[in-house]
């Protein structure tokens, strides 16, 4: 039997009690240029992953692109995307971003979500992939054919990151049962490794820089192992939401697009705010390397990823995307 440690309990029981609860935000207000109370901007509130996720949605924030499009978006972070599902199904939320495993797993318990805007893409150089699978100065692991046995931190269990090590894994003649995985935030990460709590962890940026610019060793880029521009994270709102209030999803949809075709037109921009944004070294900032966003859904990369949850016994049998693709 596969191992795993986790630090926080989140079912499919317990989403899908809170979505009979209430679901979505129907809200009140329009989207679409339309007004929030008080006749300003219409207030959302966004849950997405502490990191570059995270600082790609302030990002947008603090230059305007949502408002822009009438919202006044608040971001709030998280450890992970399968944590902002129930604040998702029981209304406190109106939109999260997730990596696009929670997401298929969501929809394999037929939680309604509909997915209506891309996140985080990998780059496709693997020098330039935004994760590693990073390990202390003096392990003895030199690459993946070593990690038998060895104890892996992941950000959360059963999303994409056990995904990719599977595929790691799996090159190197090993598999998922051949390690455990150990669910920690990505801040105590690195501590963990230095304690060695974990022998080796998935990082993303900015923590994968830090990490490796205190003597630490990125030993593979499991995004882009998987496929070069592998997609991996989504934006994802209720069914409910994305029925009833279609204009709320297109100013958000336009507010991503936005920022993401910003950043692509001036990655040194977005770079020159991060140490502001995320209260981090400006050399770090410099150094990062930055994940990609295109606001578009890659659904090739989605195939693929529901293909290899069937591969490494995540799921018993892929899902349907088109029924968590949202379409207006």
């Amino acid at each position: 039997m596969r191992r795993r440690t986790s630090t926080i309990a989140l079912t499919a029981c317990a989403a899908l009690a809170l979505a009979a609860c209430g679901g979505g935000s129907g809200g009140e207000g329009t989207g679409g240029g339309g007004e929030g109370e008080g006749g300003g901007p219409r207030a959302i509130t966004v849950a997405e992953t502490n990191g570059m996720p995270s600082l790609f949605l302030t990002y947008g924030v603090q230059e305007g692109y949502f408002e822009e499009q009438g919202l006044d978006v608040e971001v709030s972070t998280q450890m992970g995307g399968s944590a902002a599902v129930p604040a998702l199904m029981s209304g406190e939320i109106e939109a999260a971003g997730s990596n696009v495993v929670s997401l298929l797993l969501a929809g394999s318990q037929g939680l309604p979500l509909s997915i209506v805007a891309a996140g985080t893409s990998a780059a496709q150089d693997s020098e330039e992939d935004f994760s590693g699978l990073v390990v202390p100065a003096d392990s003895d692991i030199a690459g993946p054919q070593d990690l038998s046995g060895a104890r892996i931190g992941v950000n959360t269990l059963e999303n994409i990151n056990e995904v990719v090590i599977g595929n790691v894994l799996e090159a190197e003649g090993l598999s998922l049962e051949d390690v455990e995985l150990v669910e920690l935030p990505f801040p105590d990460m690195q501590p963990a490794l230095e304690r060695g709590d974990v022998d080796a962890a998935v990082l993303i940026e900015p923590f994968l820089t830090t990490a490796v610019s205190d003597g630490m060793t990125a030993v593979a880029r499991p995004y882009t192992a998987l496929r070069p521009g592998l997609q991996i994270g989504a934006y994802v709102m209720t069914q409910e939401t994305t029925e009833t209030d279609p204009e709320l999803v297109s100013d958000f949809q336009a507010g991503v697009q936005a920022t993401a075709d910003a950043i692509a037109e001036d990655p040194q921009a977005f770079r020159d705010a991060l140490p502001e944004l995320g209260d981090f070294d400006p050399q770090i900032a410099a150094d990062l390397s930055l994940p990609v966003w295109h606001g578009t859904n890659d659904e090739e990369s989605l195939a693929l990823i529901n293909e290899s949850l069937v591969t490494y016994g995540i799921l018993d049998s892929e899902v349907d995307l088109s029924t968590l693709l949202y379409e207006e």
